[in-house]
């Protein structure tokens, strides 16, 4: 049996053919689990007044598929920085399986953004699986942070921005056990060198680095701002820069058996980044992470098994 709370119409786990991708019963059984952990954001959500809503490709799916792209691995939300820092304070409110993972909650790890895990599933790359973190199947809570209409202001904050993120895959990197400055060839060595002196010189504490990164990502993030995006993953974030009254407006989509909140803009927002977004495309790569180790069963013995 899954571990999860939602009950699920046996149908849903069929196989079936979706404009030429074939959906397995791991990938809907993976999809399940997915859909769970979004049940459990909604009633946190719900219960603290904050607001949340479809972002990239689980946007594009609920707008052109009613559900998951076929070929999708995960669920990606977005929430307006105010409400993502109230939530991140709510780790307590999941409780096993679930696991609300953030650079503060995972001891060996500096992340950008937050994952509600499943404790009980696997979902990661070969080399995520060898790190002492959970590893369970996961969905992403992306925040919006607002941008800064200045260039220099701009420029700085990035300059910041790139230099944490450096401390952070060195920090990552410290804490790989398949990271070896034994094995590693004269640039692995170099490398390994550099990420050594970024992490004992600026990630020795690692909440403390963790909380100047988010400051400095959040500095704008003010009312008055007219222009907020998703900055974690690409700091100049051009394809989901809109104005703040783009990101308020919310609407809700029908997706798989169930919804999920989405911006009344998500037509315009979609072509901004996708162009065409209802044309299928000719390539379809069966997972946005890598190839991932997936197991939607109940483990036994360590969360990276």
């Amino acid at each position: 049996m899954l571990p999860i709370s939602i009950s699920i119409d046996p149908s849903f786990f069929e196989e079936e053919e979706i404009c030429g991708f074939k959906v397995t019963k791991q990938r809907k059984e993976m999809w399940a689990v997915e859909l769970d952990m979004l049940a459990q954001l909604d009633r946190v959500c719900k219960e603290h007044g904050l607001t949340y809503f479809a972002g990239a490709g689980t946007l594009l799916g609920a707008v052109r598929h009613g559900g998951f792209i076929p070929w999708d691995d995960d669920i990606d939300v977005y929430m307006l920085r105010p409400d993502y820092d109230r939530f991140v304070q709510l780790a307590g409110e999941f409780e096993h399986p679930y696991f609300l993972q953030t650079s503060l909650t995972e001891k060996n790890l500096l992340h950008m953004h937050a994952k509600i895990r499943n404790t009980l599933t696997t979902g990661a790359t070969k080399k995520e699986a060898k790190r002492d973190i959970n590893n369970g199947l996961f969905i992403d809570i992306f925040p919006l942070d607002g941008v800064c209409p200045g260039k220099l202001p701009d420029r700085i904050q990035r300059v910041k921005n790139t230099f944490y993120r450096k401390c952070f895959v060195a920090f990552n990197n410290m804490h790989d056990p398949s990271v070896s400055f034994r094995t590693a060839g004269f640039k692995g060595k170099l490398k390994y060198i550099q990420h050594f002196v970024l992490a004992k010189l600026f990630a020795r504490n690692k909440e403390k680095l963790f909380r100047k990164y988010d400051s400095n990502l959040k500095k704008y993030s003010v009312p008055g701002t007219k222009v907020w995006g998703n900055r974690t993953l690409v700091f100049p974030c051009p394809k989901s820069r809109r104005p703040y009254e783009d990101w308020q407006d919310i609407i809700t989509l029908p997706f798989e058996f169930t919804e999920i909140p989405a911006p009344a803009a998500y037509d315009s927002m979609l072509r901004q980044q996708y162009g065409d977004y209802m044309k299928i495309p000719e390539d379809k790569n069966g997972t946005r992470h890598g190839e991932l180790t997936v197991s939607t069963g109940e483990k036994e013995g360590s969360e990276s098994d």
